[in-house]
């Protein structure tokens, strides 16, 4: 047996080239060739999950569709878009609001008696980030099955799913463009898991975007 040590260096292109890990960084690229995924940290001010009462649905969803300024979606796993805010209709009874102001989640508080609705503060405990690019609904079925055929889950379509054992809502904001969001405490989970799935399409992360 040989007295020569072993050779514990790290190889030049993986000391060149470390694989990312944590937060998505702007400028951040992966994949050989051009990238066909971008990736994008989505900015919530304000994440408030609104929980009507059995026999408040109807008071609950029209007071909610006069304060995002308009007509909200005809069932649930749909959503619509207002001036600067989106309202989810997740399950039955179960209202996600996302907005650009912080401002929205006094708001909301202030416009529901308790007896009518229970309102949720969510904005620290979630976490978004946007997917774009032709090979979009491709990347996501590697952990989902949904069929993201535009016909079967058009833009304005949601669904709750779970990707590497985390609970996230999909959004489809237009054919091309997915929101993913996720517990706060598994971001990182998330991003790596983006990180290795986009691998095979080759993937570029931008700047942050607001979430409407």
């Amino acid at each position: 047996m040989s007295d020569s040590p072993l050779d514990t260096s790290i190889p030049q292109m993986e000391a060149d080239h470390p694989h990312p890990t944590g937060p998505l960084v702007p400028g951040e690229t992966g994949g050989a060739g051009e990238a066909r995924l971008l990736l994008n940290e989505v900015e919530l001010p304000a994440v408030v999950e609104i929980g009507a009462w059995p026999n408040c649905l109807e008071v609950v969803s029209t007071r909610l569709g006069e304060i995002v300024g308009t007509s909200l979606p005809g069932r649930p796993g749909r959503f619509c878009e207002g001036e600067g805010a989106l309202l989810g209709w997740v399950a039955f009874g179960r209202f996600l609001w996302l907005s650009a102001s912080a401002d929205d989640v006094a708001r909301l508080e202030g416009a529901f008696e308790t007896d009518e609705a229970s309102v949720v503060d969510l904005v620290s405990a979630r976490n978004g980030v946007r997917l774009t690019g032709d090979v979009a609904p491709d990347l996501l079925n590697k952990a989902v099955a949904i069929d993201f055929d535009p016909r079967a889950f058009p833009p304005g379509s949601l669904a709750q799913t779970v990707i590497h054992e985390v609970p996230v809502v999909i959004l489809r904001r237009t054919v091309e463009s997915f929101d993913l969001l996720s517990p706060s405490s598994f971001a990182e989970t998330i991003s790596d898991w983006l990180r290795d799935a986009a691998l095979e399409f080759g993937y570029r992360v931008e700047d942050p975007v607001k979430v409407a």
